[in-house]
């Protein structure tokens, strides 16, 4: 450094050829560095267990997850510590949601579990077999109801995965479907008209109109199957749900005001009335 001073370089332009700092190295943090670098560390660890969590859900994580010791901030003071950190993910461009469908508007829930949405989603076992998953949430809590995974569902399979569901909250105003074949079978719309359930069926490829059930599937995708190999269908089975219980009580919503679909639901008095089965 003095031996590029002698030249007449500054000691800014010295720091500057050599990729140093102009402060000494001897030099100690200051309370507020090392402040944030505890909080920094704290904020990486909460971030690894909610990989997928985004500035915002990781704000109400920290809040939850919270123990000991840890220091309380605002949003303006998380958001810097936040970037100080290097935690932001990409950027995930977003569909808008469609307002029509065949000519009258979407309809939407009004209250927990009055409507509920239906997809399905595939993946391979380690061996390479495909399976399929179906997917079942609550429009309003956005609460996962469903993560089933078999080889195959044909009608029957569906309709009994839906009477297990009603029979913990009720059976639905409406479901929202597309136009799989093995949702517009006759059995299917003998099932909706026994249990007075409208099934709201979604114009051909247009999955935005799903909205719902989409982004749900994007969480399964990105947290639960690309996360894992399964070299069994059981395997696989009970790790969903786990992580279906994971996903209730620690994935906050920003349409639910960065709550988990668990305390969403806690807010609410839901007492559903016994529903018999299909099969009873």
């Amino acid at each position: 450094m003095k031996a590029l001073q002698e030249f007449g370089l500054s000691q800014r332009e010295a720091c500057r050829s050599v990729h140093a700092r102009r402060r000494s190295s001897r030099e100690q943090p200051t309370t507020k560095a090392q402040r944030d670098a505890m909080v920094a560390t704290r904020l990486t660890q909460v971030a690894q267990s909610h990989a997928e969590h985004g500035c915002r859900r990781l704000f109400a994580d920290y809040e939850r997850d919270a123990i000991e010791g840890d220091e309380y901030l605002n949003y303006k003071a998380f958001r810097r510590i936040y970037r100080l950190a290097v935690l932001q993910i990409g950027r995930r461009r977003r569909r808008g949601r469609a307002k029509i469908v065949r000519g009258r508007s979407l309809r939407r829930a009004t209250k927990p579990f009055e409507g509920w949405t239906l997809d399905f989603i595939h993946d391979r076992l380690f061996n390479g077999r495909t399976f399929r998953g179906l997917t079942m949430m609550d429009e309003f809590s956005r609460c996962g109801l469903a993560l089933e995974l078999n080889y195959s569902f044909p009608s029957r399979a569906v309709i009994s995965v839906l009477d297990e569901v009603a029979r913990t909250y009720g059976y639905p105003k409406y479901l929202r479907i597309d136009n799989g074949t093995e949702l517009t079978s006759k059995i299917m719309q003998l099932w909706s008209e026994e249990h007075c359930v409208e099934l709201l069926f979604i114009q051909p490829g247009k999955p935005t109109q799903n909205a719902f059930i989409e982004s749900f599937n994007s969480r399964v995708r990105a947290e639960f199957l690309n996360a894992h190999w399964f070299r069994s269908l059981r395997d696989a089975r009970n790790a969903a749900d786990d992580w279906r219980y994971a996903y209730h009580t620690t994935h906050a919503h920003s349409a639910l005001g960065y709550m988990t679909p668990e305390e969403f639901l806690a807010t609410y008095e839901i007492t559903p009335t016994p529903q018999k089965s299909l099969a009873a």
